[in-house]
């Protein structure tokens, strides 16, 4: 009789059914495993038999073959012990055949029989739901995780003989205490350290409104890096399907993870990092900082020493959302949907056009180093502002002045909000019908045409900019985009000194 177990491994960020189909017939004992499996798999032979004989079960006495299905897909992992483990013994033992048939099992094997978490239960457990399962048997470790998908009846099981309890008596173990999420958030410096440097704060508080890319420019020491730092603890908090997004993801890269410390990603990648890094690759296919950032914010700092392909490979996700790989024999879609912010020196010595110190580059090293950053790629940066050196007595004054970080996250979370309750999305995903939901003034919308023909603006920037200045409305709580906030989307774009001729 052939036995039928489901199980599940993940693919990119997704989740893929695997059934383990079981079939024991009287011979010499031999445990034969075939359908593509990894390295990791392959040696569950000795971990499943070893957790069952340690457990009191009885391991059978019996050729045992096992076919993971489907044959083509090559399975990664140790997440499918458990349902190796049901599939050896689902014939000599009293196992409910409904409850057997309609769940999905998930987990790690120990030796002593124990189970651990794995990486991968959210989107395995989703994949199962929509294949009609009901029930999720999963490590302790993971079930508030698997308990996110509705519809699910988690079984919560410590080690093997709680998941066998529940097979053949219908015995549910108690789910583990919700752990405390007090303390979990991270803390990032206070809004109000970073002293002066206006400008900038308002092009970063715009930019988390409605999830623009953000470029700052100027000399080192000047800030830069600080403010990147700060805007972790502005963003508001995760919700809905976008909280489940970067769960999915969290869950593909961590495993076990408490809900309670879960919170928007910001990633800072060094500027060695290689283009699979940034973007995803590797064998198997496993996703990059970008898709890491997803729901956040990928900072790059000192931009123009990143590697050239890794920064051009990061123009069709940050325009789509989301990006492709294919190699051969597999194609997967990573989310990619991001706020980059980028930090950059005006020049290799990084004093060009300073106010307070000379540059030392020639005009070719300059050339050459601002090079290093295509049109392409800056055209898709929406915010693009000049930072410089702070009078020395902002830096050094000792009373709090301006908003704190939790005021800034209220005021940015009710800008979105605006955003997301007019249009289903902030202002940066707007699409097609951008114009349907700016509501922008005839006056303004005159503005933006002349404009751009004057300064020769391409028409993403353009458009980028009319989705800044609905930022801008929605910062101030303004149903209609005038030109008032059409004019400061202008002179945050720092585009060779035409901010200014753009503003007047």
């Amino acid at each position: 009789m052939t036995v039928v177990v489901h199980t599940g491994v993940v693919i990119g960020v997704q989740g893929q059914l695997v059934q383990v189909e079981s079939n024991l017939r009287p011979g010499i004992p031999y445990f034969d495993l075939v359908g593509l499996a990894g390295s990791a798999i392959k040696e569950a032979r000795t971990r499943v038999e070893q957790a069952v004989r340690s457990s009191g079960l009885q391991w059978p006495r019996k050729r045992i073959v096992l076919n993971l299905a489907p044959a083509e897909l090559r399975k990664e992992g140790s997440a499918l012990d458990l349902a190796l483990a049901v599939a050896c013994l689902a014939e000599d033992q009293t196992m409910d055949a409904e409850r057997l048939r309609d769940a999905v099992f998930l987990g790690e094997l120990s030796l002593d029989g124990s189970l651990r978490a794995v990486r991968g239960v959210l989107p395995i457990i989703e994949a199962a739901r929509a294949r009609g399962l009901r029930f999720a048997v999963v490590p302790t470790g993971n079930a508030h995780e698997a308990d996110l998908v509705p519809g699910m009846t988690v079984i919560p099981a410590s080690d093997i003989k709680e998941a066998f309890n529940w097979l053949e008596a219908g015995i549910i173990p108690s789910m583990p205490p919700t752990p405390s999420i007090e303390g979990r958030r991270k803390q990032s410096p206070d809004w109000r350290e970073l002293r002066g440097q206006p400008l900038a704060k308002r092009a970063a508080t715009v930019a988390l409104a409605g999830v623009h890319n953000l470029l700052l420019t100027g000399p080192p020491g000047t800030g830069k890096t600080l403010l990147a730092r700060c805007l972790p603890g502005l963003l508001p908090e995760l919700e809905g399907d976008e909280l489940l997004e970067v769960l999915r993801v969290r869950s593909v890269l961590q495993g076990e993870f408490q809900l309670g410390a879960v919170e928007r990603p910001f990633r800072s990648p060094h500027h060695s990092v290689s283009t699979a890094g940034l973007i995803g690759g590797g064998q198997p296919l496993s996703p990059g900082e970008i898709t890491i950032a997803h729901g956040g914010i990928l900072f790059l700092d000192e931009l123009p020493e990143f590697p050239r392909r890794a920064l051009e490979s990061l123009r069709q996700p940050l325009e789509e959302g989301c990006l492709t790989i294919t190699r051969a024999g597999c194609r997967i879609t990573f989310p990619a949907r991001v706020m980059v912010l980028a930090a950059a020196n005006p020049c290799p010595c990084g004093f060009l056009d300073s106010e307070t110190r000379g540059c030392v580059c020639s005009p070719s090293a300059v050339s050459r180093y601002q090079a290093r950053l295509s049109g392409p790629m800056l055209d898709r940066i929406d915010l693009q502002v000049r930072m410089d050196r702070p009078a020395a007595g902002l830096v050094l004054e000792t009373t709090d002045n301006g908003p704190s970080s939790s005021d800034m996250r209220g005021m940015i979370g009710a800008a979105r909000q605006r955003a997301i309750k007019r249009q289903g999305c902030p202002n940066a995903q707007l699409g097609s019908d951008l114009l349907r939901h700016v509501k922008a003034e005839p006056a303004a919308l005159r503005l933006l045409q002349l404009s751009s023909d004057s300064l020769g603006l391409s028409p993403r920037v353009t458009t980028r900019l009319l989705k800044v200045a609905r930022s801008i409305a929605d910062l101030e709580a303004s149903q209609i985009l005038n030109k008032e906030h059409l004019a400061e989307a202008f002179s945050l774009r720092l585009n060779a000194g035409q901010e200014n001729s753009c503003a007047a």
